[in-house]
Formats: C-alpha cells, sequence, structure tokens
C-alpha cells in the first residue's frame, strides 16, 4: 500500500465496489429466482396434496364397500380430470408401467403405453415419473410443448403414489417465466449497477482531481518536505507545478519562504533584546534611586497634609459655631420685629382714641359755647325782670363764667391731645422705621446665617477633599513603595530576558536560512 500513489489509492476503493455490488447484484437476483422456484414448487405440493386427498377418499369408500373399486376409480377420474389451476395447470395419472391412465388435454395418449417417449432433451419422462412416483413422490423437470411457443419450454412436474390402485398423480407448471423474469431482473440489476458505478467513478475521478489540486503533488512527498522544515532546513527546495497558486504543496513553499524571513527578523530582534536589556538594566537603576527619592517627598507630603488637615477641621468648627451663634441672632432679631410690629399696632390704637378724645373734646366746647350763650341771654332775660331777676342774673353769670372756663379748659385739653396726637404720629412713624430697620437686620442676619451654613459647609467639603488628598497622597507612597519593588523585579526581570535573548538566538542558529 506505501507504493501506491494517491491516485492508485483513490482508485482502488472504486474497483473493489464495483465487484462488491456485481456480487451482490449477481446474489440478490440469483436468490429471488431460487425464492420463486420454492414457492412454485411449495404450491404445486400443497394443490398435489389437496388433490390426492380425493383419490384417497375414494379409495378408503371402496375398503369400506361404499362403491366397488371399479367405480370408486371412475368417479376419481371424473373429478380429477375437471380440476384446474392457475393459468393452464391441470393433473394427470398413469402407473408405474408408463401406461397414460387420464389426460385431461391430451385424451389420444390415455391407455398408451408411453415408456417409450423421450422429452427433447432425450429424458425418459413417464419412467422417471413411475420411479419418483414409487420412491414416495417428488419433483420431475422436463421439456414439455407449451401453448403459443414454438419450442418445448422447462416444466417442473410433482408426482405422487397411490399403491393401492397403482397410480401416479402428476402435475406440473411451466417455469419459463421465472427464468424469463430472472433475466429480466439481471439486465435490470446490471444496469442500475452499471449506473451508480457510473456516478460512483464520476465522483472519484472529481474526488481524485480535487485532492490533487489541493495537495498538489503526492502526499509522501509533502511529508518529507514537512519533516525536512521541521528539521530547521529551511533551504529545502519544494517543487510545484506550474500555475499552481492554492495547494498544500505551495502552501508549504510559501511558508518556508516566510519562515525564512521571520527566523532572519528573529535574529536580528534577538541581537535588539540582547542589546535593549542592558540599557533596560541601567534605567531601572537609575529609576529605583528616583522612586526611593520619591517615596521619601511623599511621606513629608503626607505629614503637611495631615496637619493642614487638623487645621481646616479647626476652621469648620469654628465655622459651624459661628453658624450656631448667627441663627440665634437671627431667632432674636425675628422676635424684635414681632415687638416692634406689636408696638406700631399699639400706637396706631393710642393715635385712634387721641382722635375720639379730640372729637369728644369738641363736644364739650360745642357744649360749653352754647352754655355761654344760654347763660348770656338768661343775663338778658335777668336784666329785664329787674330786681326780681338779679339773683337769676347771678348765676347765669356764674354759669357763664363757667361755661367759659370749660371752653377754655376744653380748649387747652385739644392743645393737649393734638400735641399728643402728633407726638403719637412721629412716635409710630419712629417705630415704623425702626420695624424696617429690625426687618433689615433679620434680612442682614438670614444672608449672613446662609453664608456661615455656606462657609461650614464648604469646610466639610474641603476637610473631606484633604483627606482624599490625605488618602490619595498615602495610596501614591504605597504605590510608590510597590513600584520600588517592582523595578527591582523589572531589574532581575531583565537579566532573566538578556538570558532568554541568548537562548533565543541559540535556537535560532539551529535553522538553516
Amino acid at each position: 500500500m506505501n507504493r501506491l500513489t494517491l491516485r492508485q489509492k483513490l482508485w482502488l476503493p472504486l474497483v473493489l465496489s464495483w465487484l462488491c455490488l456485481l456480487l451482490i447484484t449477481l446474489w440478490s437476483t440469483w436468490e429471488t429466482r431460487t425464492l420463486r422456484l420454492e414457492e412454485r414448487q411449495r404450491d404445486l405440493q400443497n394443490i398435489s396434496e389437496s388433490v390426492f386427498s380425493i383419490i384417497k377418499d375414494y379409495g378408503q369408500m371402496a375398503q369400506d364397500g361404499k362403491l366397488t373399486a371399479d367405480e370408486a376409480r371412475a368417479q376419481a377420474l371424473a373429478r380429477i380430470k375437471m380440476i384446474r389451476y392457475g393459468k393452464d395447470g391441470y393433473f394427470s395419472i398413469n402407473q408405474t408401467n408408463s401406461v397414460m391412465v387420464m389426460h385431461p388435454i391430451k385424451a389420444e395418449m390415455n391407455g398408451k403405453d408411453m415408456s417409450g417417449f423421450t422429452d427433447p432433451a432425450g429424458n425418459h419422462l413417464f419412467e422417471e415419473i413411475s420411479r419418483v412416483g414409487k420412491s414416495g413422490g417428488g419433483f420431475v423437470d422436463y421439456l414439455w410443448p407449451k401453448p403459443g411457443a414454438e419450442a418445448p419450454q422447462p416444466k417442473k412436474s410433482y408426482v405422487l403414489y397411490y399403491q393401492p390402485w397403482d397410480w401416479c398423480l402428476v402435475t406440473g407448471t411451466y417455469m419459463d417465466d421465472i427464468e424469463t423474469a430472472f433475466h429480466a431482473s439481471l439486465v435490470k440489476a446490471l444496469g442500475l449497477l452499471f449506473g451508480v458505478g457510473l456516478l460512483m467513478t464520476v465522483v472519484v475521478v472529481a474526488v481524485t482531481r480535487s485532492l490533487q489540486r489541493q495537495l498538489g503533488g503526492e502526499p509522501a512527498y509533502a511529508a518529507r518536505i514537512a519533516g525536512r522544515i521541521a528539521a530547521g532546513d529551511l533551504a529545502v527546495p519544494v517543487e510545484t507545478r506550474s500555475g499552481d497558486r492554492d495547494s498544500m504543496l505551495y502552501a508549504m513553499a510559501q511558508m518556508q519562504r516566510e519562515l525564512t524571513g521571520t527566523i532572519g527578523n528573529i535574529k536580528s530582534s534577538a541581537d535588539s533584546i540582547a542589546s535593549a536589556t542592558k540599557q533596560i538594566a541601567a534605567g531601572n537603576a537609575d529609576l529605583s534611586q528616583r522612586t526611593e527619592q520619591q517615596a521619601s517627598s511623599l511621606e513629608e507630603t503626607a505629614s503637611s497634609m495631615e496637619e493642614l488637615t487638623s487645621i481646616v477641621k479647626q476652621n469648620a468648627d469654628n465655622a459651624r459655631q459661628a453658624s450656631t451663634l448667627a441663627v440665634n441672632a437671627s431667632d432674636i432679631a425675628v422676635k424684635g420685629g414681632e415687638v416692634v410690629g406689636r408696638v406700631v399696632e399699639t400706637m396706631s390704637g393710642i393715635n385712634e382714641s387721641s382722635k375720639k378724645i379730640a372729637d369728644i373734646i369738641g363736644v364739650i366746647e360745642g357744649i360749653a359755647f352754647q352754655t355761654n350763650i344760654l347763660a348770656l341771654n338768661a343775663a338778658v332775660e335777668a336784666a329785664r325782670a329787674g330786681e326780681q331777676g338779679r339773683g337769676f342774673a347771678v348765676v347765669a353769670g356764674e354759669v357763664r363764667s363757667l361755661a367759659q372756663r370749660s371752653a377754655s379748659a376744653a380748649k387747652e385739653i385739644k392743645d393737649l391731645i393734638g400735641d399728643s396726637v402728633g407726638r403719637v404720629q412721629n412716635g409710630s412713624a419712629l417705630v415704623e422705621e425702626a420695624g424696617v430697620v429690625i426687618q433689615d437686620v433679620v434680612t442682614a442676619v438670614k444672608r449672613v446665617t446662609d453664608i456661615m451654613g455656606e462657609i461650614s459647609a464648604a469646610s466639610d467639603e474641603q476637610s473631606s477633599g484633604i483627606e482624599q488628598v490625605n488618602q490619595a497622597v498615602n495610596q501614591m507612597d504605597e504605590v510608590t513603595q510597590q513600584n520600588a519593588a517592582l523595578v527591582e523585579q523589572a531589574a532581575a526581570a531583565a537579566l532573566s530576558l538578556e538570558e532568554q535573548a541568548q537562548l533565543l538566538r541559540t535556537a535560532v542558529g539551529r535553522f538553516q536560512v
């Protein structure tokens, strides 16, 4: 098998498949023919045994005395002569001495000695029938004329022997239809085999050509090339067909060229890596020193940030206390504004009361004026009365004097009330101004309170921000410490990388470019 080419290996299964299909076709067709023959024989045997039972029944009636032997034979022959089955099936009876007892088709043969009869093949048919019948029954093959056929056709008969009457019951059927069906099936199967085989051949040819195009050559040659390349021989020539651009061998040639360039680049890169690792080691040493300096500076920064955090916290506490005092002052100013409002309301009430008193004084002045007029009239009337009205005149004079004094007192009270009303109005105006001022104070105190609240909130945010900055500085300090450790690891890695670069140069050196 190893010496066979790819084409031969692909064609070998096809040839074997052709042979297997041919054998299967022949065996299947022959098996079908055999099954049909067996089925035909079973049918002959079954119907023969059924008719043979008629002979035995009449033989039994003759033994029982119900019929004479001649009557029994005659009735049995009459019944059997009329029996037909299938297309052209019938029964005949002859004796072991080859004398024809009854033939339903060729009556001229009845009573004749057929011992000298032979079929076209030279077989002594009736002697063979007698021999098979006396041996217990069985099948007999021979050639016999068939209606509608030019030449005698193969026929198979089944023989049963009834010894008391020396009868051989014979029936047969032509077998040419089975042979015809066998040949037709064989031709059909061979045609199908040819079609399937042709399709398989086309598929194998297409697959063979496709594989050869994909491989570009024999697999053994490709395996040898792959082994040479795997061993490091990149200079081995890879032969490809003219115009080949997509086969496996062409891909291997491309791979060889790419590997040659890649290995060359790797060699160059290995030299560059070895040089660069030395520079990295020197840079890592300098970076390690600077990282330590940065760590020291960050520690000082962290200490300063802690002091700043403490100061900002104090400022935040003071701002919260100032905000609390401002809130208290705002509450007191609001209460003062409420008191001034109530004073303004009281002054307004006093002003209204003064106006009412002034109105009452006006009424008193009117009453005094009327009283003075009445007293004057009374004095005039008393003067008219003469001596009798003198006492009344004195009283009228006193009343007039009292009225004048009441009017003078009412005027003074009115002046005093007017002065009081003016002062009350001035006081109300001052109180209103004081209320406006206090309201402004309340507004200002609220603004101060809001500002102090904002200052307190800003101080809290500043304190939180400084704490975050402090945490960030601490994290930076930790990261710097980690960086210092990583720099040391990087220095060690650079040394290891230099060693690996040297190993890489050694490994690449085994390839022949």
